[in-house]
């Protein structure tokens, strides 16, 4: 017996997907759900401390993070959805351009972090409010588990998917690529709630959007996502 072609096929992602109401409303829920899980920690602990604050906020990252992935993965696993963001796969282009790309895209972040950090804001950490969070924790092995899912785990697979495979893809149906690419990591800056960083922030989502934009692989853009918040959580570590 013969199958058909449709048969086989996976099932197509609906043309108006992904959405600018969904995109905006599950960025809305992951920090409202960071806040949450924060408050309702410190509260099943009894402790209130200002030691206890820093890892209630690693714990809380933690556990939104999961909460957010377990619903995003109802919303997304039918029609096609995932593949459509390009989970599935390492985007369009040849491994070598891809690897090419990527190099350039990261180092061009980097060195105006280096321009931007050392020049024009002296003295002033780009991640100096994460950077106190962590200090201030103690080197248990369960802490140390924490943060390295919140930070090199949990938080580039979430906010690769709300920013990039969302709201980069949403906003290019209203706007050119370009417009849709600044937009997205302005509001990716933005969210980070460190005024002075917004710059070397957008730089890397710059890096990351253009990025997502030649090779179509969301896939590929999490591994270097991961692998950026793992240099910066172990330069951190070795800074402090």
């Amino acid at each position: 017996m013969q199958h058909s072609e449709s048969a086989t096929a996976p099932p197509l992602a609906p043309k108006n997907y992904p959405g600018l109401l969904p995109a905006i409303g599950f960025i809305a829920l992951y920090f409202a759900l960071q806040i949450l899980c924060t408050i309702l920690i410190m509260a099943a602990t009894y402790d209130w401390t200002r030691t206890a604050t820093p890892i209630a906020i690693i714990m809380g990252l933690v556990v939104s993070a999961v909460v957010q992935l377990f619903l995003m993965w109802l919303y997304l696993r039918k029609d096609g959805r995932m593949e459509a963001l390009g989970l599935y796969d390492f985007g369009k282009l040849p491994l070598l351009k891809t690897v090419r790309i990527a190099v350039l895209c990261i180092l061009t972040a980097m060195a105006f972090n280096y321009v931007y950090a050392t020049y024009l804001i002296p003295g002033i950490s780009m991640q100096d409010e994460m950077a106190k969070i962590l200090a201030a924790i103690a080197r248990s092995p369960l802490n140390i588990a924490a943060m390295f899912f919140a930070i090199v785990v949990a938080a580039p697979v979430v906010e690769e998917l709300l920013f990039r495979g969302m709201l980069q893809n949403a906003l290019a149906k209203y706007l050119p690529i370009w417009g849709a690419i600044l937009l997205s990591s302005f509001l990716f800056a933005l969210v980070h709630g460190q005024p002075y960083a917004i710059p070397g922030l957008m730089s890397l989502s710059l890096a990351f959007g253009y990025l997502y934009h030649r090779t179509g692989s969301l896939r590929t853009n999490i591994i270097l996502h991961m692998a950026n918040n793992a240099f910066a959580l172990l330069a951190l570590q070795i800074l402090n």
